[in-house]
């Protein structure tokens, strides 16, 4: 019996060790504790760091996620993903998830790729094969001064 005990505080503690971090959602401010990589690191036209912060993980499928929020107040005004497949997007978008699947349902651009302009929500997604990256963001969230072009 304390065997199996031990055997399941260890997987546990397995599970715990390798899970991935808590994601802010689209419009949340980010978690406590993120670690934040610096903007000139990821863009090749670099935004005054003084705009945003730049939140960089990997989920458990080991997809790159970033997340960028306003310097002023830790909101996410977008979120960028690449990896062999979508990543979670109710998780990624969380209250924009409605406008994500309107967009979907609505989707001009062609059977791998997603142009999603919606009231409210940006996204640009494209994949195909086990390639897969994209961009969504929030217009009215974007700090001022900034172009969303540099993000991509």
């Amino acid at each position: 019996m304390q065997t199996s005990f031990m055997a399941g505080h260890a997987l546990l503690l397995g599970l715990s060790l390798f899970s991935g971090p808590a994601l802010a959602a689209l419009g949340q401010p980010l978690p406590a504790g993120r670690a934040i990589v610096a903007p000139q690191a990821l863009a090749l036209k670099a935004a005054p760091s003084v705009l945003y912060s730049v939140a960089q993980s990997r989920d458990e499928a080991g997809r790159l996620i970033r997340e960028f929020a306003r310097q002023a107040d830790g909101v996410v005004f977008a979120v960028a993903w690449q990896g062999a497949s979508l990543p979670d997007m109710r998780q990624l978008l969380g209250d924009y998830f409605s406008s994500y699947v309107s967009s979907q349902q609505s989707n001009q651009a062609g059977l791998n790729r997603l142009e999603g302009r919606k009231p409210g929500l940006i996204v640009v997604s494209a994949g195909r094969g086990r390639v897969f990256f994209g961009l969504a963001y929030v217009p009215a969230l974007v700090p001022a001064g900034l172009d969303i072009d540099q993000l991509k």
